[in-house]
């Protein structure tokens, strides 16, 4: 199994090399019922997947697809699966202390799944039980916005004011996201021009932060 992090609110859970096997891309599954999965230190322990789909206005049954092999090391990692559930566990020794509703995004080829993906965005909270499957951790960037953020890329509303050092070192007002993490500065107006991400929308600050890491 392979993770890769991106802004502490994006993830992906690889079961299988993408790069060797093709991605049945009419047979990708969305909007499927999960609960990520955390232990008592809110370290995120694993994903549980439902043969629900998210219809709106009610839960549709599904047929899940098969895991297949698992073609990376599984370390202390555990998956079970079933008609009604997929279990993945980064840590089979380690109990489940909360979980969080979300939906996900299967990506199937036909030898089973390639991976997984959580959504909208989530709280990836602590690492500790990913750690020997993460392959790539992308840190949070900095947004400078005029004013307190309305919502985080994450979705939440609930934001800490901060006083921290920028990437500059300089002193900065600011404001940090509960749930996440993510950091928006304040912009002073008389510093002159401002950042390219200044009083930029969460949907803005989204869809210019896959473009980077699509390049």
């Amino acid at each position: 199994m392979q993770i890769t992090i991106s802004e502490d609110c994006m993830m992906y859970i690889y079961l299988k090399d993408s790069e060797e096997h093709k991605h049945e891309r009419t047979k990708t599954r969305s909007d499927i019922c999960c609960f990520l999965l955390y232990d008592a230190a809110d370290n995120l322990l694993g994903i549980r997947i439902i043969n629900k789909r998210d219809g709106d206005e009610s839960l549709i049954d599904i047929h899940l697809p098969k895991v297949g092999e698992v073609e990376f090391p599984m370390y202390n990692a555990i998956i079970t699966e079933s008609e009604q559930e997929i279990l993945i566990l980064f840590d089979q020794d380690t109990p489940i202390a909360k979980e969080a509703a979300h939906t996900c995004v299967i990506d199937v080829c036909k030898s089973g799944i390639i991976g997984i993906e959580p959504l909208p965005y989530v709280n990836v909270g602590g690492k500790e039980m990913m750690k020997p499957f993460i392959i790539r951790d992308e840190a949070n960037p900095v947004y400078y916005v005029l004013s307190r953020p309305a919502m985080c890329i994450c979705s939440s509303n609930s934001f800490a004011e901060i006083e921290k050092e920028n990437e500059d070192l300089e002193m900065c007002q600011g404001w940090e996201c509960v749930e996440c993490g993510q950091v928006y500065f304040l912009m002073r107006k008389e510093l002159g021009e401002l950042p390219k991400n200044a009083d930029m929308s969460v949907e803005e600050a989204i869809r210019l932060s896959r473009e980077e890491r699509e390049k």
